[in-house]
């Protein structure tokens, strides 16, 4: 006889959205490969061990606050942009195909992290570029490593009225293994940088918030501009030469998406920018028209288009 629990859950599934059921069920399948450690004829036990026994901690109050006073690399790398409208994914498929003689390469891909559950509403379907990368890769099983955790730990204690905190987890070595429909690829490696973007929308509704107007907003994109940075630095020092970012924090965290596109231009692309030489290939993976437009604008004025 099953539990009247089972059986609520039972009835949630049968009126469950299909395209969500479907999310679900390639969540479900990555554990599962996960826990195997293969998929389909690829071995992955030990690409799996090594990304959780290397996975990093980065406190709110560890040394990339220096970011500013750090020296960029020499001689400066060539920082080629592109903006595309594309997925994480894709974005990451993108680069790999420009260095595919290069094994050792490393791609840097920013995940837009919940800053209290791990890979976001995955597990449930839920549908959001974290959702993407933890349903398609092996992001999981590094994320759940006792060192991950201080990062959900921290931020479950206090979430600082939506402005949550610069730390940030780092995972090597994470094999994607799908694409966006939930179809098996051949594995990619790949470095992911785990942040949360200020919750501005949360922000904006907290008693300082609602009273504050036009100075909360100049406080929320503050905040943004320091975590952009740290993420950027961390990237540089793991020697990400190919990184894929993107409108970080403009969804349900409701951050203005022309001013998160301004913070990445003024951190990499105006005269003197800090991270102006950083990279050699700067992926811009951009979903939505109205998001990917915005982008284009603020870009166009210096070059990037």
């Amino acid at each position: 006889m099953s539990s009247p629990g089972s059986r609520q859950q039972g009835e949630r599934r049968q009126h469950e959205d299909p395209k969500r059921a479907a999310r679900r069920r390639i969540a479900e399948s990555t554990l599962e490969a996960i826990e195997r450690g293969t998929y389909l004829d690829v071995d992955i036990k030990d690409d799996i061990a090594t990304s959780k026994r290397n996975t990093r901690f980065y406190h709110p109050d560890t040394l990339l606050s220096s970011w500013a006073s750090s020296q960029p690399p020499t001689p400066a790398l060539p920082n080629k942009v592109t903006l595309v409208e594309i997925s994480t994914l894709e974005g990451a498929r993108l680069l790999s195909g420009t260095h595919s003689d290069d094994a050792q390469r490393k791609i840097g891909v920013l995940n837009f992290a919940s800053a209290l559950r791990v890979g976001g509403g995955f597990r449930s379907g839920a549908q959001a570029q974290e959702e993407s990368l933890a349903r398609s890769s092996t992001l999981y099983a590094s994320l759940t490593t006792a060192t991950a955790q201080q990062f959900y730990t921290l931020h479950n204690r206090n979430t600082k009225g939506g402005y949550y905190s610069h730390a940030m987890v780092y995972s090597p070595g994470v094999v994607v293994m799908k694409n966006d429909a939930g179809d098996w690829e051949l594995p990619l490696k790949v470095d992911v940088l785990t942040s949360a973007a200020v919750n501005a929308g949360a922000a904006r509704q907290t008693l300082w918030g609602r009273t504050a107007g036009a100075k909360e907003e100049v406080k929320i994109e503050a905040a943004m501009r320091e975590r952009m940075a740290r993420i950027l630095y961390l990237f540089e020092n793991q020697g990400a030469k190919d990184v894929v970012l993107g409108s970080f924090g403009t969804g349900v965290f409701r951050n203005d998406v022309g001013t998160v596109a301004q913070i990445w231009a003024d951190l990499l692309f105006v005269p003197g920018a800090r991270f102006a030489g950083s990279f050699e290939n700067v992926v811009f993976a951009i979903l939505g028209t109205s998001t990917f437009e915005t982008f284009r604008e603020v870009f166009a004025q210096y070059g990037h288009g």
